[in-house]
């Protein structure tokens, strides 16, 4: 009979320590998916900053459309969701970032072509006056 007391009051500190650590995972869970959404604010922030709205702004609406939902699911406690739309998110702001550099840099060149271009007949002007 002690045995069996013995045995039960085992078994309940084990569930119960097992219940503890449990819910510490998921807290921490939690809070790597907070500190993930953090991540993708300043992601979202440094494509507005390379001008996302003018060069890419379908992929900067859908990179804070996704973090939206990933602020109310985490809000929701369901952190898995949280997490997939913060990735979402993080994707979509790379993408803008990426398309906005690359457009800037597209457009610095063909200044610098047109420029080139003014030089060149420049010159040809004045060879030709020359003659």
């Amino acid at each position: 009979m002690l045995k069996l007391k013995a045995k039960q009051r085992f078994l309940s500190a084990l569930i119960v320590v097992c219940f503890l650590i449990m819910s510490g995972c998921a807290g921490k869970g939690i809070e790597l998916v907070a500190q993930n959404i953090s991540n993708v604010e300043v992601m979202i922030n440094q494509a507005r900053q390379e001008q996302a709205e003018t060069y890419a702004p379908l992929e900067l609406k859908l990179a804070e459309e996704s973090l939206e939902e990933a602020k109310e699911a985490l809000k929701n406690k369901e952190p898995e969701i949280a997490n997939r739309k913060a990735e979402m998110a993080k994707e979509h702001a790379r993408v803008a970032d990426a398309r906005s550099r690359a457009e800037k840099a597209k457009k610095q060149t063909q200044n610098e072509e047109k420029n080139l271009n003014m030089l060149r007949d420049e010159i040809d002007r004045a060879q030709k006056v020359k003659e």
